[in-house]
């Protein structure tokens, strides 16, 4: 196709292809979401979806919400990602619908342009972005064609894609700000529709409210408190979050950013509104997030919800621009997914110089059998009196007899790690409870509300370690207790197996300074229940 094309030409060719190029972007995502192993982060919001609430440690539901939905079918991995697979297809019909009316050609180049930018290629992960992602550009959406129609159901439609958005991720109050700073300047005509959209929208915060009343504070707490704690002002971080800025948009789109602006008054009257609001929209997330970049590093996957209200920003183009950016930006995905499934589809054995990238493979991929093995030699420890199994052996063939203690039936020894990315891919792949032990991070303390520490005392635990001397006092945790190693596929694998847990030991060492990192509750905030403290302290 080139430029040379009249328009009904160019309209009826997009027409007659969109399905040819459709097919290759989904077998393009089904591929990546299927040869990438399960993440720390996806693998802990499957936890979510098992122990269903209106809200988790350190985030609003929806990712939580949708792992539930999808574990009602299936577990697989790729199943699981369908959320995350389909959330750009769906926003570039939304977008498509929405501007088909203006302009069937244009409307088709920007839902291209989406769908095959970069990240919006390659993005298959179900997380809570997910959820700010596709909420807030149906909110966009909902409230632009209400700015086109004047009909008042979009706004309420708008208001509910906000809310979800906030039941999202928190960043989505960035979303709102930009509503109500757009809603309050747009003139008296559009402020019913700003009034419904804001109160439409309060119950969605209001019930995530409730539950934090309700639950130790802890995702408020999370993420105004705990997460910043040590914090400052640091340029690293905001060049950072330029540098950042510049790739996701790409250096094209940034340069027809600024021709879109020059053009932007030969647009229809009815259009301005929307690439007002779209604007808004942008400059309000891209200011707030540079404003947090000033004490933090912004994630990648933090900003992409706001990339389609951008690519609005291009509309008053004229299609053959559309059409060479399109190009441009496709060639730089078939680049990255080249490189990107290179990498995922690429044989064991390519990574043998890189031990630590195959011992990150066997541990996201095999940790059944690696499990195994390690139960098995931690019960012949047990059973050897603490010996090497080739030591129990030896003995038991000196003694005569077939073990060194009586035969009797055995509980499954717990499973515990060091934090709760390594906990939670184990357990996605073990299909069983992993629990995290030790003060571990601030992030991802599900496993505070899930773990009843006083129902292990005196029980056996296996504790995965990444290196041989990891937490040295985790010895003071039990009755007796070893470290040991084993090979698996020609790499090392740590772990402590420990007899007698003792509650009372765990409580003094670690409880008592987990509640006081994380569960401190500032004087401004109610009194509210919080079953982390009232299980292990008394009230005080």
């Amino acid at each position: 196709m080139t430029q040379t094309l009249k328009p009904g030409l160019m309209a009826r060719w997009l027409e007659a292809h969109w399905l040819w190029i459709l097919l290759p972007v989904v077998l393009i995502k089904v591929a990546i979401a299927y040869g990438l192993p399960m993440t720390g982060d996806e693998a802990y919001f499957v936890l979510w979806g098992k122990h269903l609430d209106f809200g988790y440690y350190d985030h609003p539901p929806m990712a939580g919400w949708m792992m539930a939905l999808q574990l009602l079918v299936s577990d697989h991995h790729l199943w699981l990602r369908v959320p995350g697979l389909v959330t750009e297809l769906i926003i570039a019909a939304a977008l498509y619908a929405l501007f088909r009316p203006v302009d069937a050609i244009k409307a088709r180049w920007l839902a291209l342009l989406f769908t095959l930018s970069p990240l919006s290629l390659i993005n298959v992960f179900t997380l809570t972005d997910t959820g700010c992602i596709l909420f807030a550009a149906l909110a966009f959406v909902a409230a632009a064609r209400g700015l086109l129609t004047q009909h008042i159901r979009w706004a309420v439609l708008a208001g509910v894609s906000l809310g979800l958005a906030f039941l999202s991720k928190y960043f989505a109050v960035f979303l709102g700000l930009g509503f109500v700073i757009f809603y309050a300047f747009a003139g008296r005509r559009f402020w019913r529709h700003g009034l419904v959209l804001v109160l439409v929208a309060i119950p969605f915060g209001l019930l995530n409210l409730y539950w934090n009343y309700t639950h130790c504070w802890s995702n408020l707490l999370f993420n105004l408190v705990n997460r910043n704690a040590g914090g400052g002002f640091g340029w690293q971080s905001l060049l950072a979050y330029l540098g950042m800025m510049g790739y996701v948009i790409l250096p094209p789109i940034w340069l027809a950013l600024r021709a879109a602006q020059q053009q932007r008054s030969s647009l229809r009257a009815n259009l301005q509104p929307v690439i007002s609001l779209a604007a808004t929209l942008s400059w309000t997330a891209g200011l707030g997030f540079l404003w947090v970049s000033l004490s933090k590093d912004i994630g990648l996957h933090w900003v992409l919800w706001f990339y389609p209200m951008v690519l609005v920003l291009l509309w008053p183009l004229p299609a053959a621009r559309w059409e060479k950016l399109t190009k441009i930006v496709s060639w730089v995905s078939v680049v990255h997914v080249v490189v990107l499934l290179g990498i995922l589809y690429a044989p064991f054995s390519m990574w043998k110089s890189q031990p630590r990238v195959q011992w990150y493979l066997l541990a996201m991929t095999e940790a059944p059998a690696i499990l195994k093995q390690a139960r098995t030699e931690a019960d012949e420890l047990q059973a050897g009196a603490w010996q090497p199994a080739w030591e129990a052996a030896s003995a038991r063939k000196s003694l005569g007899v077939d073990a060194l203690v009586p035969d009797q039936p055995k509980a499954e020894r717990a499973i515990a790690t060091l934090s709760y990315s390594s906990a939670s891919v184990l357990a996605y792949q073990v299909r069983e409870p992993v629990m995290v032990m030790g003060e571990g991070a601030k992030y991802a303390r599900q496993d505070d509300s899930l773990t009843d520490f006083r129902s292990l005392d005196g029980k056996a635990v296996l504790l995965l370690l990444k290196k041989p001397n990891e937490q040295p006092n985790a010895e003071n945790w039990f009755a007796t207790s070893r470290r040991f190693s084993l090979t698996y596929r020609g790499q090392t694998f740590h772990f402590l197996a420990g007899e007698g847990f003792r509650y009372e030991a765990y409580f003094q060492q670690v409880l008592v300074s987990v509640r006081e990192r994380f569960y401190q509750f500032p004087s401004w905030l109610p009194s509210g229940e919080c079953a982390f403290t009232s299980r292990y302290f008394a009230p005080e």
